[in-house]
């Protein structure tokens, strides 16, 4: 019969941190499949089927629908190398969660959790995406894995500044290209749409219609300092402002 001082010293040498060793089991003791790389399966490591299922519904059917590598414990990955698919494993291992996304690992980590369905670890990559400047390239891959956010922002801010390898790289996209054109359509409507504004603040500088009458300085007016100030100002700036109106105008022609 087991006394209770025996059982307590029993459940302390298996407490975690007891010098027996380990307390918890290593990636290889719970893997249960092996996932292979390349044409031959040349590079393989290995899985836990349950951790796969439970975050990859593409998984969860390999699994489930009699596949027969899925029997067989063999899973072959064709959308990633063995090094890349290693980081999207490691973010789904419970003590991982917190593992940053970088410039490195992004592209990989977006196209690989698009592909198997992880929607946590896409949308950490699109949240990583959405601090880096908008190029045709993101925009691209954003529309190719439906960042809708991302998308977005990268779309506005191309239709205002694009460069011509921004559009390059587009130039096989034509929805891509339509919805840029809309963008950049709607902003040059916007700006039409200010012709009479600008019209009218031309008219502002120009020499025939300065901004102050000739009366307040023919009769000796006093101006007070900040007005003095103000009006230095309009006048060092009106030949710069007429120069750009003019432009503008021109633009909008």
């Amino acid at each position: 019969m087991t006394t209770r001082g025996t059982k307590r010293l029993r459940l302390e040498a298996e407490a975690p941190g007891s010098a027996e060793g380990p307390t918890t089991a290593t990636a290889e003791q719970v893997s249960d499949v092996r996932l292979e790389f390349g044409e031959n399966g040349e590079d393989s490591m290995p899985a836990n089927s349950a951790l796969l299922r439970m975050a990859s519904p593409v998984f969860n059917r390999m699994f489930t629908s009699g596949m027969r590598e899925a029997q067989q414990g063999v899973i072959k990955v064709e959308v990633a190398s063995k090094e890349e698919f290693k980081v999207f494993y490691d973010f789904l291992l419970p003590m991982a969660w917190g593992a940053p996304v970088t410039v490195d690992s992004v592209d990989s980590l977006l196209a690989i959790s698009d592909y198997y369905q992880v929607e946590i670890i896409k949308q950490r990559c699109e949240n990583y995406l959405l601090r880096c400047a908008p190029t045709g390239s993101r925009l691209l891959q954003a529309h190719k894995h439906g960042l809708t956010s991302q998308y977005e922002r990268c779309i506005g801010a191309l239709a205002k500044k694009s460069t011509k390898a921004d559009l390059a790289v587009l130039r096989s996209q034509p929805d891509i290209l339509f919805d840029l054109t809309l963008r950049k359509q709607a902003i040059l409507d916007r700006l039409r749409a200010m012709k009479g504004e600008i019209v009218k603040h031309q008219a502002a500088v120009e020499p025939k219609n300065p901004i102050f009458e000739d009366v307040d300085f023919a009769n000796g007016r006093k101006f007070s300092m900040s007005s003095s100030q103000r009006i230095s100002v309009l006048l060092r700036a009106r030949p710069g402002l007429r120069v750009f109106l003019r432009r503008l105008l021109q633009e909008l022609k």
